[in-house]
Order: C-alpha cells, then sequence, then structure tokens
C-alpha cells in the first residue's frame, strides 16, 4: 500500500496551486459562461460527449486571442489568478480571452467518469478544437498561457498545434519533474525558502525540530491526548499512523505557504498575509524562545496551520485527512502520463550542501515500486514515466528534443518550489527564460502590483514585447 504521504505529496505537493474560493467567486460581468460539447474520444471516435467551460471574453475583432489552457482546477481558480492577462494584457491589446476548462475537471466532468478518456492528448484536441470555432479569422494571433500543470500544456499546446497558436507564456511549469527520480527537488526548495527568511534564518531548523518531536512521542502513546489537545484534531489520535498522518498534514501545510508567498494578501482558503513563510516565521520564532520546550514547539507548528487554513477563526477542529484537493483524477493523470517523484529526505548532512541536509521534513523517500503498485490496485494502470519525454521532448536533453521551438516563454521564480522541475535555459534563440528573483510561483501571471520587485516588472514587461512580435508577425505573414 502505497504510504499517506506519498498520496498527499502527489495531491497536494507538485501542481497545487490554488487561488481563490470557488464559492465566492465573481466572474467579471464582461465575461460569459458557455459549454463546448466535445467527443469524449477525439482519436478512436468512441461514442460519447463532454461539456468543457470556458470563460470568454470578446474582444476587438481584429485584436489578438489571449487562451488559458486550464490544469487540474475548477477554471474559475485559474481565472482567479491570472490578472496579468485579464487585468492588463486584455485592455492594452484590446484582446478577446478565452479560458477552457480541462475535462474532468471543474464542471467539466462526462456523465460516467471512465479516466481513460483523461489524458493529455484528449485535453490538447478539446483546446484546438475549441479554438478552431472561436478564432475570429486565419489572421489572428492566438497567445496560450498557463502555469505549473496548465502551463505545461500551454508549451504542448504550442508545440503540438503551432498553426494554431502562435506562442505561449508557460509559468512555474513541471516540465522535467519526471527526471527527478529520487524526488528530491520540491522539499528542498521548500527547504530553502524557510531557511531564507528575513524573519530568522533557523526558521526550517525550528520546523524540524517540530517534526523530530512529533517522531519521538509515536512511542507515547500516553500523550497523544496532549497532541489531540495541541493540534485540535477532529480525530482521535489512536496509533502510530495518526500521528504520521499529522506529520504530513503539517507538510502538506508548509508547502502549500510556500507556494503562496506573495508580498501582498491572496486567497486560498481565505486571506494568506503577504509574504506568509515570514509570517508563519515569526509565529514559531514566538513559540522557540528560551526558555522553551517542546510542546511550545509543537504549538508554534499548530499557529502555523491556523495562519494557513483557519483565517477566520471559526474552525473549532482540523481534520487532517482532508488533505486530497484534487482528487481521483489528478491521481490518475500521475498514475499514466504524468508521473512526478515526490519525496522527503530528512534533515541528514550532505557534503557541499548550503542548507546542511537534505530537507526539513520527515522522512519519507519516494519509490516508485509503491506508487506503481498503488497505480495498479487503485486504477488497474501502470505508470508511463517517459510519456512526457517522448511526445513532448520534455527530457534531459531539451535543447536538441526541442531544438525547433519556437516563440515560447519560460518563467519561474527564485523561491518557486517547481524551479528543480522548470526549463532554466534558453532552448534557442527563438526561446525566452525569465529568472524572477524574489519571487514564487506562477507571479508573472498575477495581476501587477505595487509590490512587485524589479526583476518581476522586467519579466512580465519583456514578456508583453514578446507577445507583441508574435501578433505583429501573424500580421505580417
Amino acid at each position: 500500500v502505497l504510504p499517506l504521504f506519498l498520496i498527499a505529496g502527489l495531491l497536494l505537493g507538485v501542481n497545487s496551486i490554488r487561488v481563490g474560493n470557488a464559492e465566492t467567486f465573481l466572474l467579471n460581468p464582461n465575461y460569459q459562461v458557455e459549454y463546448f460539447t466535445e467527443p469524449i474520444d477525439h482519436m478512436n471516435r468512441d461514442s460519447g460527449f463532454i461539456n468543457i467551460k470556458a470563460l470568454i471574453m470578446n474582444g476587438d475583432p481584429s485584436g489578438p486571442l489571449l487562451v488559458y489552457t486550464g490544469g487540474n482546477h475548477p477554471i474559475e481558480y485559474e481565472y482567479q489568478g491570472a490578472g496579468f492577462i485579464t487585468e492588463y494584457l486584455q485592455p492594452e491589446l484590446n484582446a478577446s480571452v478565452i479560458f477552457i476548462e480541462h475535462r474532468y475537471y471543474g464542471d467539466s466532468v462526462p456523465s460516467e467518469e471512465d479516466y481513460q478518456y483523461l489524458t493529455t492528448s484528449q485535453a490538447l484536441y478539446d483546446f484546438a478544437d475549441i479554438l478552431d470555432q472561436v478564432v475570429p479569422s486565419n489572421t489572428t494571433a492566438v497567445i496560450a498561457f498557463g502555469s505549473v500543470y496548465s502551463g505545461m500544456l500551454a508549451a504542448f499546446l504550442r508545440i503540438k498545434y503551432p498553426h494554431m497558436v502562435d506562442g505561449a507564456i508557460v509559468s512555474s511549469a513541471p516540465l522535467l519533474a519526471q527526471l527527478d527520480t529520487s524526488g528530491t527537488g520540491f522539499s528542498r526548495v521548500v527547504t530553502y525558502d524557510y531557511s531564507m527568511s528575513n524573519v530568522n534564518q533557523l526558521c526550517h531548523i525550528w520546523i524540524t525540530d517540530g517534526f523530530n518531536i512529533l517522531s519521538n512521542l509515536i512511542s507515547r502513546p500516553t500523550l497523544y491526548t496532549a497532541l489531540e489537545d495541541t493540534f485540535h484534531t477532529c480525530q482521535s489520535l489512536n496509533d502510530m499512523g495518526d500521528i504520521v498522518q499529522l506529520q504530513d498534514w503539517l507538510s502538506s501545510i508548509f508547502k502549500s505557504i510556500a507556494l503562496y508567498n506573495y508580498p501582498y494578501v491572496s486567497n486560498v482558503y481565505g486571506p494568506l498575509p503577504p509574504w506568509p513563510v515570514d509570517v508563519a516565521c515569526q509565529l514559531l520564532q514566538k513559540y522557540n524562545m528560551a526558555p522553551t520546550n517542546q510542546w511550545s514547539t509543537l504549538q508554534g507548528m499548530y499557529e502555523v496551520a491556523s495562519l494557513y487554513l483557519n483565517y477566520t477563526g471559526r474552525a473549532t477542529c482540523f481534520d487532517i485527512y482532508n488533505v486530497f484537493e484534487e482528487g481521483q483524477p489528478w491521481m490518475y493523470q500521475q498514475c499514466t502520463e504524468l508521473m512526478m517523484p515526490m519525496g522527503q529526505y530528512g534533515p541528514y548532512k550532505l557534503p557541499n550542501d548550503p542548507l546542511g541536509g537534505n530537507d526539513m521534513f520527515p522522512y519519507r523517500p519516494w519509490s516508485t515500486s509503491q506508487f506503481i503498485q498503488m497505480c495498479q490496485g487503485v486504477f488497474g494502470v501502470t505508470p508511463k514515466p517517459s510519456w512526457i519525454s517522448v511526445n513532448y521532448g520534455m527530457a534531459a536533453n531539451v535543447n536538441e528534443t526541442l531544438q525547433y521551438a519556437s516563440n515560447m516563454v519560460f518563467s519561474y521564480g527564485q523561491l518557486d518550489p517547481y524551479k528543480y522541475s522548470c526549463i532554466q535555459d534558453e532552448i534557442n534563440t527563438q526561446t525566452t527564460v525569465f529568472y524572477i528573483r524574489n519571487a514564487t510561483t506562477a507571479v508573472d501571471l498575477r495581476a501587477p502590483t505595487p509590490y512587485d520587485p524589479q526583476t518581476l516588472m522586467y519579466a512580465r514587461n519583456h514578456e508583453e514585447i514578446l507577445i507583441s512580435q508574435w501578433i505583429a508577425a501573424k500580421a505580417n505573414a
């Protein structure tokens, strides 16, 4: 059986960037919600259809069409995290805009959820077919956008359908994640983020101390009730498995906070303060000041969980088993085409390691064999680790496999937990990479703010210049 940590990591770690709350979502009145009826199977023409949701704003018919390729979330979440498109580029370019939801997510779910039709190829064909229906003319420039998994799809759409898509802005996309076969990257970058906190560079050590305390308490079941009281768990903590799950729940929170480490208030499960990693470290520092003990250290961990999940202060307890946001569709995709190893290896000393260890989390090594076993047991499928390398050219020698790529921007941030798996070097003279200092995940696609660092403003400015060049090239073709 796959450890709970690995399942939680698949669903909450890589490719989980939640923006806003669907229940409180307000769509700009200039946008319309439309549904497009697509074949459930574009490839073999099996019978059946699926309705794909889209958010559409009609701009100047002679202007470009900006398309956001939806990922593993309801399309409303993607919309709320794409203010650079909706608030800046659209009026600046007099553009039409369409956000297309990914099949099997949000409201774009078939009547019978047969996952065999949940593939990147089917999703890309949905996008291409819908674009074919909405593009005003064959002279309209079409620019694709996306972040994290949706960024991967924006890249794939440009690669597979270059006659339909004239350029792509690919933000924080873990296109090379499958190459990290031990799954060390994500957890190490998160550890780096906490170690670089402006509050105290011991922050990641305090987090490690908290996890070590929990590990030591596993063998002391008489103290489980005290742990229930400290963390206000909805469930009773009855055995070792519950304590391990508590650790993994806390791990997912620290990772998620790093994903949303923006210099302004962001809306996740509610308002998250500016620079939430620093705020988390302030809380931990408060409870780790001398004199301290194990319970004050754990109280600091609880306060960080409350920062992320209990912004209203109304929650009376935390359900530590309720951690799966995207659910089975995303797990199925990783069990077929998108295997992305994620592991945790603990604070053990390595030679020449600037962090002094692997990462700050409990020891949870990635196991490909256990992952395959889980996929076969749950879905009856076996992962294809080489799929995106072979099908889309995302290989170690990407400068060769994508040597003919053009009109693509790859961006990532210094504090971005996905940076380990992003394309970080320009493939050729027709592709561009932006490294954004002091920035986390997909920040260049969010709405511009007065708090943006200079490197972010530089990246956005040059993205706009490149987009304008692509539009002009299409007009002059």
